[in-house]
């Protein structure tokens, strides 16, 4: 019996053993497996696969392409790049430029504007004051006094050459003379002269100077009346004092010159000029003082256009 059942196990292990060997050959036939095998050339440097060989130089040729053409557009994009701000770095310099032309012609305009405006001459008025000096044989008998004058004249934009008129007083200090016993042997009264001056002017442009500065010339004639005390003391007329209304109106010339520039709104100027009347009064001779009434102002005044 014992060994029956002996039997019995051996054959059930054989058959457990055939089934198991059938089940592992089952599972391994539905294992799905790779048909594709890849082949390395070493030779040739290509890979084979199952659609065909690949040509791994090609394909390192088309990668440089692809860089090259890469770096190409590249140069390209840093080219245009360039090339922009280039142009609107010209552009720029080019509108500075411009804009410098502009500035210039304009301040040129500008100058040339305002040299056009300070030379632009015509009618004007003015007022001056100052001293007034003795001259010539007047000196004996007469001291420095004062001056007032009113100009009034016309200047030519484009002629250096003027006209202008003057009303003008002229005061002079008398003086007495005494000998060695401080006795007065003779005696000049004040006078007062009026003057009534018609003068061309010369305007003479300084150089390098304002566009209002000049130097002028001035000459021309007048009427004047001399009134005042004149008198010697051996003269018959000795004491008498001349009023304006009894006062001769006599001519006489004058001469001299100056200097003007823009102060403001108006032209400050300075002058000096040498005046001659013929008084011919009777007391001058015989008061020795001389038969001309010579003097000179020195005056500075103002002058609107």
């Amino acid at each position: 019996m014992s060994g029956l059942s002996s039997m019995r196990r051996r054959a059930a292990l054989a058959i457990g053993a055939i089934a198991l060997f059938g089940v592992a050959t089952t599972v391994q036939s539905q294992v799905p497996t790779s048909s594709q095998r890849i082949k390395i050339s070493k030779d040739t440097g290509k890979v084979a696969t199952a659609g065909g060989e690949v040509d791994l130089k090609a394909m390192v040729r088309h990668d440089d392409s692809i860089r090259a053409e890469q770096h190409m557009l590249d140069s390209t994009l840093a080219a245009l790049s360039r090339a922009r701000l280039m142009m609107q770095t010209e552009l720029r310099i080019a509108n500075m430029k411009a804009k410098a032309r502009d500035d210039s012609i304009a301040r040129a305009r500008s100058e040339a504007l305002a040299l056009k405006l300070g030379l632009t001459r015509g009618y004007y008025i003015g007022i001056a004051g100052g001293m007034s000096a003795p001259q010539r044989a007047l000196r004996d008998g007469y001291t420095g006094g004062w001056n007032v004058t009113v100009p009034v004249g016309y200047d030519p934009t484009n002629s250096p050459l003027g006209v202008r008129a003057d009303l003008s007083v002229d005061h002079l200090n008398g003086t007495r003379v005494h000998n060695v016993s401080e006795q007065t042997m003779a005696a000049s009264g004040d006078i007062t002269v009026w003057s009534l001056n018609t003068d061309l002017k010369l305007r003479i442009h300084a150089p390098g100077a304002g566009n209002r500065t000049h130097f002028y010339l001035l000459g021309g004639v007048g009427a004047h009346r001399v009134a005042g005390g004149i008198y010697g003391t051996t003269s018959s007329r000795a004491g008498q004092n001349v009023t304006f209304g009894d006062a001769k109106t006599k001519f006489g010339w004058n001469a001299g010159g100056g200097v003007a520039t823009k102060w403001g709104p108006a032209e400050l100027f300075a002058e000096s000029r040498f005046f001659q009347v013929k008084t011919d009064f009777a007391f001058h001779q015989a008061g020795g003082v001389g038969t001309y009434t010579s003097f000179t102002p020195v005056m500075i005044g103002l002058q609107w256009f």
